[in-house]
């Protein structure tokens, strides 16, 4: 970004290098699927979005996804992806199958503006996975090009991190977390070569659920290699640990600081939640309560370069 710019962006916002700054950034499972009344619930979960700085989707899968109906800038991931099975997606249109499914990956942010903590915001990273595993079982992960998608967020007050979200192959099955492992494996190398000093704030759907001892720690394993840390965001509901599968992971970078101030489930995608919050371990119970079948995660982060 040309210095001039970006010295007039700080003079604008009122603030100076080396000030920290607060940003505010959503994680949400939208649930794009045939019949799952995504038109029905889209008006909502749009008003839910513009409330944020920076948002990541998963499953916001084309043609109708928020990202078309978005009014500010946004990033896309991987298209879809022709394998073998895909000649037989007209036969499997009947039973709500649209294939071939894109990536699902959305990163939405508002247009810039004086009072906006992000400056510029420049495209990173697009990677559609090698692997994944289900035609017509275990989840059917391998309709989708899931993968993943990177951006590069410079702030008025000059710091900078790198923003990630994925969806990785679901299922409990010893085929699942192969598949999920070698996923792991092709984000780690990709995300060391890009992001190599860099502070880095990573949220999505892992699929690796606590409930599943084994496969929870292969996001630990993950989240070691690249010094990731969990944010500490959870849903509100009393029994999320056992099968909470979004997280938001934050890493700090050589010269810039993140710091976790404020985060939790937004009370507005859940807006038909009693006392107790949304028990999204229990299959469609969500239904009526929630906009949509994850639970949304929101944080606000206070970063600033490191003195």
């Amino acid at each position: 970004m040309p210095a001039l710019v970006l010295a007039l962006l700080l003079l604008l916002s009122g603030t100076t290098a080396g000030q920290a700054i607060e940003l505010t950034v959503l994680s949400y499972n939208v649930q794009n699927l045939p019949g799952a009344d995504f038109d029905e619930r889209a008006p909502e979960l749009l008003n839910v979005l513009g409330s944020y700085d920076l948002i990541v989707l998963q499953e916001d899968f084309a043609p109708d996804g928020l990202y078309s109906r978005w009014p500010g800038r946004l990033w896309r991931g991987p298209g879809p992806r022709w394998r073998w099975h895909n000649v037989l997606a007209p036969l499997a249109r009947p039973w709500g199958y649209r294939a071939p499914y894109d990536s699902g990956l959305t990163i939405l942010a508002p247009e810039p503006g004086a009072q906006r903590p992000a400056a510029a915001i420049e495209p990173l990273l697009r990677m559609a996975f090698d692997d994944c595993h289900g035609i017509v079982s275990h989840s059917h992960d391998c309709w989708a090009n899931k993968g993943l998608l990177g951006v590069r967020v410079t702030l008025v007050t000059g710091a900078g991190f790198d923003l990630y979200t994925t969806h990785l192959d679901a299922g409990g099955g010893p085929g699942d977390r192969e598949a999920r492992m070698q996923q792991f494996e092709q984000m780690r190398q990709a995300i060391a070569e890009q992001s190599a000093g860099r502070a880095i704030v990573f949220a999505g759907d892992f699929n690796t659920p606590r409930r599943r001892p084994e496969h929870h720690a292969d996001l630990l394993d993950f989240k070691a290699a690249l010094g990731l840390s969990n944010s500490g965001i959870h849903p509100s509901h009393g029994d999320w640990s056992r099968c909470q599968v979004d997280f938001i992971l934050i890493r700090d970078g050589d010269a810039v600081s993140l710091e976790v101030i404020d985060g939790g489930e937004p009370a507005a995608t859940t807006p038909g939640a009693g006392a107790a919050g949304v028990d999204f371990c229990d299959g469609d119970s969500w239904r009526g309560q929630a906009l949509s079948d994850h639970p949304a995660l929101a944080v606000q982060l206070r970063i600033r370069s490191a003195e």
